[in-house]
């Protein structure tokens, strides 16, 4: 059995208008399907021994459903072109796994955006200015918390310097979104993009394509090594996302500006992804409404105060004198904008 690729790429696209993301995960799986059926019928036993494998290989039922997904999208494909179609009838989807959050601190962000690296030539041609541009894109990921191939497809025309926006077309959900940015970032987009055209992607290769997610992944390793990080296995793009929600979280944020923020399609996503966040951030809103804070115990509340304020990480910001203090009866808060 083998799916021909071009074949099922123009279906996905056309018939069942996935986001450019969802088609290059889709086709990714699709590759190692024919792979592993290239000399096998696509029969519902087949289907099974597939499944099998990847089970006792140790893959987690998150990345088995999105195999599921793929096999579910073939069915489609199969029953659009009058072939057989019953190889995936009683597959159910497995039930989702707790994903292992790992995030990225301030400080370890800062050194990836700050660590430069060589790139030599490309071509025969100079190409140092790809650090430049991939630290920018950095920035824009942990800043935004939008997916990476949202970013990587953000074109010219789709950013807005001046009210410091980007809409995001090519998303996961089909949907567009704005995301927000500020300060310094803006500057460094602003010189991105100098002498490009509306039409051109705001964040390119060295060949004038989209970053690539194995390409950028190897490019932040190498920085994570020299910057001497020493947890690798967190140091990969999607992270920026994951570090970006639960900051806002436990910033105080709600959950329901965080799931826009993110562009989840449903706000149980954000929930099941940041369960213990969100129980915690509960928590907290619990303790703030006042027929409820009285019975608490005093420190307890200048706890809670004092973790608010930390959770804003004002001692990071240059712009600011900070200073906070706690005793057994208080907290000593002070905050200044610094004499320009």
């Amino acid at each position: 059995m083998n799916i021909p690729e071009e074949n099922f790429k123009s279906f996905i696209t056309i018939r069942l208008s996935l986001a450019p993301e969802s088609i290059r995960h889709d086709m990714c799986r699709l590759r190692k399907i024919n792979e592993w059926f290239a000399d096998k019928e696509l029969t519902a036993e087949n289907v099974e021994n597939f499944f099998y494998e990847l089970k006792q290989k140790g893959l987690k039922n998150n990345t088995l459903n999105t195999y599921r997904t793929v096999f579910c999208h073939i069915r489609d494909y199969c029953k659009a072109r009058n072939l057989p179609y019953d190889f995936f009838e009683g597959f159910k989807s497995y039930k989702k796994t707790k994903p292992d959050i790992v995030i990225f601190t301030q400080e370890e962000i800062a050194k990836l955006v700050d660590t430069k690296l060589e790139y030599g030539k490309f071509r025969g041609n100079d190409v140092s200015y790809l650090n430049f541009r991939y630290s920018t894109f950095t920035k824009f990921l942990s800043q935004t918390g939008c997916r990476f191939g949202e970013a990587a497809n953000l074109k010219v025309k789709n950013l807005d310097i001046e009210l410091g926006r980007a809409t995001l077309i090519e998303t996961k959900t089909n949907e567009n979104r704005t995301v927000f940015v500020t300060g310094p970032l803006i500057s460094d987009l602003k010189e991105l993009i100098q002498e490009k055209e509306p039409n051109e992607l705001v964040f390119q290769n060295a060949a004038g394509g989209p970053i690539h997610p194995q390409d950028y992944n190897s490019d932040l390793k190498k920085r994570a090594t020299i910057a001497r990080i020493t947890n690798l296995q967190k140091v990969h793009a999607h992270n920026f996302r994951h570090t970006y929600a639960t900051l806002s979280l436990e910033a105080g944020v709600g959950i329901m500006e965080v799931s826009k923020l993110l562009g989840h399609k449903d706000i149980r996503t954000t929930a099941d992804t940041y369960l213990h966040l969100t129980d915690k951030t509960l928590q907290k809103a619990a303790m703030r409404h006042p027929l409820v804070r009285g019975g608490i115990e005093p420190n307890e509340t200048l706890n809670a105060v004092k973790e608010a304020l930390e959770n804003l990480h004002l001692e990071g910001d240059s712009r600011f004198l900070y200073s906070l203090s706690q005793s057994s009866n208080g907290l000593e808060f002070s905050l200044q904008t610094k004499n320009k």
